[in-house]
């Protein structure tokens, strides 16, 4: 379109500038130097009006591939912002992934470190109206230092037991007798193998002849 446009001013131009000399040669000339300017404004206007028209339109049409071709940046750039986006939110969450398993390993690893006890019943002996009771606290897990064992409240004289070292694979024999029945929670301060404090508590139910035992329940 640009050359197109190029090449019909110039055959406009040549075409114009052959009638000019054609009239200059034909016609009569001015003789005055006033006319010759008003000859030379009156045939030079139509060329000037003509190339201000074609570079207008050369003007506008350049224009117009201006803004295309920003248009076009602005569609690059608005897809690389939502490419970007995608990224980061796909890095978060890796990153979350990341830190989920680095928390489930952290767990693993103070799971490991930490004791395990296991309350069991191992015996009743009945002597005449009293009953004594014997149970077993077990550590089947990791081992265990400075054990503090409470009784609240107390069953008969068992009120507290307390060791320094507990390793894995340790018995703890405990007895007491019954006084009446009673529910006491039994609660054990240690520090694990990683040095840090722990405690677990775990429930006696003192029941006529009976003792039921609940479930330890890891509290630290």
């Amino acid at each position: 379109m640009k050359d197109k446009r190029f090449m019909l001013g110039i055959v406009l131009t040549v075409l114009w500038l052959t009638l000019a000399a054609y009239l200059a040669f034909t016609q009569n000339r001015p003789s005055e130097l006033n006319a010759w300017g008003d000859f030379f404004a009156g045939f030079f206007a139509p060329l000037a009006f003509l190339w201000l028209v074609l570079g207008y339109l050369q003007q506008g049409e350049e224009l117009r591939h201006s803004t295309e071709a920003l248009k076009l940046q602005a569609e690059e750039l608005r897809a690389s912002v939502v490419q970007q986006s995608e990224l980061v939110a796909v890095s978060r969450e890796q990153m979350k992934q990341e830190l989920r398993a680095l928390e489930e390993e952290r767990e693993r690893r103070r799971d490991a470190a930490r004791p395990k006890f296991v309350p069991q019943l191992s015996s009743t002996i009945r002597s005449g109206s009293e009953i004594e009771f014997k149970l077993k606290v077990v550590n089947v897990g990791n081992t265990a230092t400075k054990l503090r064992m409470q009784f609240a409240p107390p069953l008969g004289q068992l009120s507290h037991h307390n060791l320094a070292l507990v390793p894995n694979g340790e018995i703890m024999n405990l007895s007491f007798k019954k006084t009446e029945d009673v529910t006491s929670i039994a609660t054990l301060n240690y520090i694990d193998a990683d040095g840090l404090p722990g405690s677990a508590t775990f429930t006696l139910e003192v029941i006529d002849t009976t003792l039921r035992i609940g479930d330890i329940q890891r509290l630290a």
